[in-house]
């Protein structure tokens, strides 16, 4: 064998290897970037409380999907009785009926409560899918009562109330441009 073959055989070998090398990157970053683009785009189902006082103060939990994709629920179970703990006076449990539920994104669905009436940490075991079927689960212990009830001032406004009204929705107007 003469020099020439050899370099060739060496070259040929040495391609072969950056090109297998090359094939194993290009994989690898094109499953980096599914797994970035899933969860950039899945659902996103949390759950929270909120009040709102409009003059009488309203206690919410808040079922809501900030995900950039349709969640089809098909678990939304807890280990409290919300049973009564409803502020519309009924033995039905309201949060059953997230079952099989749908939340678009963005979508959120709201529950009047008690704030009384809860008087322990619940925990929710959540089980949704998107559209192309992968499915998530979530699992997690939250104290409905924590950091709702915050101070905040209101402004008294007597004999100004259209113009306090004005002013309020344009401000909060602005604030989601």
């Amino acid at each position: 064998m003469d020099v020439s073959t050899i370099v060739n055989i060496i070259l040929c070998v040495l391609s072969f290897i950056l090109a297998a090398i090359s094939v194993v990157t290009v994989v690898i970053t094109l499953r980096q970037n599914n797994k970035m683009i899933e969860e950039s785009t899945r659902p996103f189902i949390s759950v929270y409380t909120d009040e709102i006082n409009a003059g009488n103060p309203f206690f919410y939990l808040v079922i809501k999907n900030f995900g950039k994709s349709t969640a089809y629920i098909t678990k939304f179970e807890y280990d409290f009785d919300f049973n009564g703990c409803y502020k519309i006076r009924n033995d039905r449990d309201y949060l059953q009926q997230l079952n099989n539920a749908v939340l678009a994104p963005g979508q959120s669905r709201i529950c009047t409560l008690d704030y009384q009436r809860i008087d322990r940490a619940v925990t929710f075991t959540l089980e949704y899918h998107s559209g192309a079927k992968k499915t998530y689960s979530d699992e997690f212990t939250i104290d409905l009562k924590a950091g709702v009830s915050m101070p905040y001032g209101k402004v008294a406004t007597e004999g100004k109330e259209l113009r306090t009204i004005s002013y309020a929705l344009q401000e909060m107007l602005q604030k989601n441009l």
